[in-house]
């Protein structure tokens, strides 16, 4: 009995040592410890009471989960209850406790349930996870901010990308349309693009851009692709299987980011687009039209069908007629009513360029033909006309020299520039003028008469003022409206024998010196009235006496050829003087009244015409 005695006392000793081993382990951990029965706590270890800063009686009084924070309370009851129950709950998961003072702590916890004698307790222990949570909460900030900056620069990207996509477009949108052509060449000279005005410019014929590219004495080209010089408007003349290509080319590098040129850019423009811009601005148009020349006469009514069925046709015209009757105005219409009425209009007067200049305006000039010659040479009229019409005014004033170039190039539609070896082939349509008579022109020698029956096909007669009285009353009033802002029913006065006048002038500068004469009278008289005083001096006859006529003058200048009007009416005037001065006994002043002069112009005329009185 003793001896069971002795084995119980050591049995307590061993279980209050090992119940003291565990509380003092319990208590000196660092983890928190607690045990909970129902809804209070029935241990808390020391760790666990300094971090929630309640004393243990003051936590026995509370449940259990009133230092739970409420977000976590209803599942940590819920769970309780059913570990209680022994049916299958997490063991481990993280919560916030809060302390005494109201702080957070984020902890992990570790429960566990054990049952002794009939009753059921829960044993928890628990570990700070607070900078666990505040590592990962900043990490989770910083992937919440990366996600941010990765939607925020994938948006960015995706506009970049949008708007570049954009703008490509629109280039390619401009490229394709530009009226230019344009092409991407590599070191090479190899085409790696071009826009469909380029492949019509070139006629897809561009086996001459990698020779050009590889031809470093005369290459424009291969100086841009090898030393990065650009270049601009270099004339470039290719034969190709459907015909001649003529154009101006003008090209830039194009670099990498290191500084390297890596591609080139070419823009190509057709020539005979150059020269309608060149026309277009220097006015080389015509303005007129057949409905815009002003007669009544049956004569002009004649002479404007045969303008019509020439402007029809695709022969050269020949216009010939007196200084001043409208043979440019005939020219521009014929032009406007023929096939090439939407090419250009390029108008020259031969008498008016020196002998040594007249081919270079005709054919042009190439480079260093002669000095001062413009770098890349100048095209001459021409081609300036290519795709139009030509009007070669005064023709009969050509050099003989020159006639024969412009009889090639009537025969063979192509010109060499003057100092140039290359045809160019031109398609014009020639109209010529000339107030000589060509034919005559011809007998003395000073026109080649196969050029004259190579422009003497169309020829078309226009007749002088003189020959057309009927014209000057409606020529009158169309310059007096739409020359000089007056409608006719506006004059308040016209002076009746201004137009017997008019009738009986001879009119030597014929419609241009009608128009003269009435800018003259607008602009001295001083009021709406026209009289007979604001004729010029020359030009007014008063009321004739018995015995003086105009009927020499008509007469001389029925029966004279135009080209010497001018020098018979002087000789007529000169006879008409001296017999008024016979008549007169050498009275000046009225000499000047009977012929409609002033003194001092009768005293000029005297000493002109060497009369002696």
């Amino acid at each position: 009995m003793n001896g069971f005695i002795d084995y119980l006392e050591k049995e307590q000793n061993i279980r209050n040592c090992d119940e003291m081993m565990y509380r003092g382990f319990m208590e000196n951990m660092p983890l928190y410890m607690f045990s909970i029965q129902g809804n209070r706590f029935t241990y808390v270890n020391p760790a666990t009471l300094a971090t929630l800063g309640y004393t243990m009686s003051e936590l026995r009084s509370m449940n259990w989960w009133d230092v739970v924070h409420p977000e976590y309370q209803d599942m940590m009851i819920e769970r309780n209850r059913l570990r209680i129950k022994k049916e299958s709950v997490p063991d481990r998961y993280e919560i916030i406790v809060i302390d005494k003072s109201g702080r957070q702590h984020w902890i992990e916890i570790l429960n566990t349930n054990i049952e002794t004698g009939g009753v059921c307790s829960t044993i928890s222990a628990a570990l700070d996870i607070g900078e666990r949570k505040r590592i990962e909460d900043e990490l989770q900030k910083s992937q919440r901010d990366m996600e941010d900056r990765v939607v925020l620069r994938t948006a960015q990207l995706n506009k970049i990308n949008q708007d570049i996509s954009i703008t490509n477009n629109i280039l390619r949108n401009i490229i394709t349309n530009m009226s230019d052509g344009l092409m991407i060449v590599d070191p090479r000279g190899n085409v790696e693009d071009m826009n469909p005005i380029a492949r019509e410019i070139l006629k897809e014929s561009l086996e001459f851009l990698p020779i050009c590219a590889n031809n470093k004495d005369k290459s424009a080209l291969w100086r841009m692709l090898n030393l990065g010089q650009p270049f601009r408007d270099e004339e470039y003349m290719i034969t190709t299987r459907k015909g001649n290509v003529h154009f101006l080319a003008s090209g830039s590098p194009i670099y990498n980011e290191q500084g390297e040129i890596q591609r080139g850019v070419i823009i190509v423009r057709p020539i005979k687009e150059v020269h309608r811009l060149i026309n277009r601005f220097t006015g080389a148009a015509a303005k007129f039209r057949f409905e815009d020349i002003v007669f009544q006469s049956s004569v002009m009514a004649q002479v404007i069908e045969l303008a019509r069925m020439a402007a029809s046709k695709n022969s050269n015209v020949l216009l010939e007629g007196e200084s001043g009757t409208g043979k440019e105005l005939f020219a521009q219409a014929i032009h406007n009513k023929s096939r090439v009425a939407k090419g250009p209009f390029v108008a020259l007067n031969c008498g008016a360029i020196p002998r040594e200049l007249i081919a270079s305006e005709l054919f042009g000039y190439a480079e260093g033909a002669f000095t001062g010659a413009k770098k890349g040479g100048n095209p001459g009229k021409f081609e300036l006309a290519a795709g139009g019409t030509i009007f070669l005014d005064e023709i009969g004033d050509m050099p003989l020299e020159e006639q024969s170039a412009l009889l090639r190039v009537i025969q063979e539609k192509s010109i060499t520039r003057v100092g140039g070896n290359r045809l160019i082939p031109v398609d014009v349509r020639i109209i010529c003028a000339s107030n000589k008579n060509l034919y005559e022109e011809v007998r003395k020698g000073n026109f080649r008469q196969d050029l004259y029956y190579r422009l003497h096909v169309l020829a078309i007669k226009i007749p002088p003022l003189r020959e057309r009285p009927q014209d000057i009353p409606v020529l009158f009033r169309h310059f007096l409206k739409n020359t000089f802002g007056f409608d006719h029913e506006s004059i308040e006065e016209i002076d009746p024998r201004i137009y017997a006048d008019f009738e009986k002038y001879p009119w030597p500068g014929n419609v241009r010196e009608l128009q003269n004469v009435i800018e003259r009278m607008v602009h001295v008289a001083d009021s709406r009235n026209l009289q007979r005083r604001h004729l010029p001096a020359e030009f007014a006859q008063p009321d004739p006496e018995p015995g003086y006529t105009t009927a020499p003058i008509k007469e001389a200048i029925h029966n004279e050829s135009s080209t010497g009007t001018r020098d018979l009416l002087a000789q007529v005037e000169r006879r008409e003087i001296i017999r008024l001065l016979d008549k007169h006994k050498g009275n000046i002043s009225q000499v000047a009244r009977d012929m409609g002069f002033n003194r001092r112009t009768i005293h000029r005329k005297i000493k002109a015409y060497g009369i002696n009185h």
